[in-house]
């Protein structure tokens, strides 16, 4: 019987999120109280621990040779939600082609899907859902997609189509 393995089509992708959330935190680390963050007013302390608990391997993580036990459940719960789930809401699906756990989807705004270019001045308070607005991934899916409800296999199927996603499949 054939096993399914999905992964991103490139590791670089994770990389890039882990990168960008990193920044911010730093920047709300060392920045100045008083100064407004590029991203508009943000409540410091809450945003901080958000961003740690995402940065303590939440995001996918192929390379590093020492995996801890958060990283392996997180690569778990990625694949599950992909592989056991029948439909998916817009958030995970974005938080799956980033390579971040999906489990998280709820740290985002609830109505990412209907956000444009437009409306984008909605975001400057949450700098997390900004981040993840601004991404390619993001337009790509929305796109395609815009509910709130998405089919998994469906979202599979254009995600592979794209390049976005891989599949391996081993002989078991």
């Amino acid at each position: 019987m054939p096993k399914t393995e999905y992964r991103l089509f490139h590791q670089r992708t994770a990389e890039k999120i882990r990168d960008e959330v990193s920044r911010l935190r730093d920047s709300l680390l060392f920045g100045s109280k008083k100064k407004v963050h590029k991203f508009g007013k943000v409540d410091i302390t809450c945003d901080i621990a958000t961003l740690e608990i995402l940065l303590s391997d939440y995001i996918l993580d192929y390379e590093n040779s020492e995996e801890s036990e958060r990283q392996l459940t997180t690569r778990q719960e990625w694949h599950d939600f992909l592989t056991k789930t029948e439909y998916l809401s817009y958030n995970e699906c974005l938080l799956i082609l980033l390579g971040v756990s999906p489990t998280l989807a709820d740290l985002l705004e609830p109505k990412l899907y209907k956000i444009n270019l437009i409306n984008e001045g909605n975001l400057h308070g949450e700098p997390l859902s900004l981040i993840f607005f601004q991404r390619v991934e993001n337009h790509l899916l929305r796109n395609r997609f815009g509910a709130k409800k998405i089919s998994t296999q469906e979202f599979i199927d254009w995600a592979l189509k794209n390049r976005l996603l891989r599949e391996n499949v081993d002989e078991v």
